[in-house]
């Protein structure tokens, strides 16, 4: 039941934008496949966790829908995330803001207790929430299809609330051509 719970509140954060949904689809305006990295702070004073992830984004008409993965702590907690947002910025610089849901599941260790590694003890806790995401990015692109940029991310959910700084490169492509301002000079 919960999965159906999830699928819908996806298809409602589609709806938001119905030119998605549309025969226009067709033609999107740019992609991304974006890895991911950086280290994730717990709001209740939690350790940084080493976190990795991979986002794949659609550009179409400044809007930017977005699917990705994040794993926090080598694997011990995950969350899978759909935004959607805005970006501006066509030449060399981008902004974009997004915003979205989350399922966020993992399991963590009871405070005062090692660590359990192979062979060893401890106590962890599973846990399995929804939540809601949100994110602002800064990107540098210097080619068409590559760019390198920084993203402030916020996982707000009701087992631990998360701020992600990271670091990102976008493969895809992100822009069209620069064309110069000079062009009908040349031709003369």
């Amino acid at each position: 039941m919960k999965i159906v719970k999830n699928i819908f509140l996806i298809l409602i954060l589609f709806q938001f934008n119905n030119k998605l949904l549309s025969q226009e689809a067709k033609e999107f305006d740019g992609f991304a496949i974006n890895p991911k990295f950086g280290p994730a702070f717990s709001v209740d004073g939690g350790n940084d966790l080493p976190s990795f992830g991979l986002e794949i984004n659609l550009l179409k008409n400044k809007f930017i829908y977005s699917l990705e993965y994040i794993a926090h702590d080598f694997l011990d907690q995950n969350q899978l995330g759909i935004m959607m947002g805005k970006y501006k910025g066509d030449k060399y610089f981008r902004i974009q803001y997004q915003g979205g849901i989350n399922l966020f599941w993992g399991e963590y260790y009871t405070p005062g207790e090692t660590q359990p590694w192979i062979g060893g003890s401890g106590s962890t806790s599973s846990f399995f929430t929804a939540g809601v995401v949100s994110k602002v990015g800064l990107k540098f692109i210097p080619l068409k299809n590559l760019s390198i940029g920084v993203d402030l991310q916020v996982n707000i959910n009701f087992e631990k609330t998360l701020f992600l700084p990271m670091f990102s490169i976008e493969i895809g492509k992100l822009r069209n051509p620069i064309k110069s301002h000079n062009t009908k000079f040349r031709n003369e």
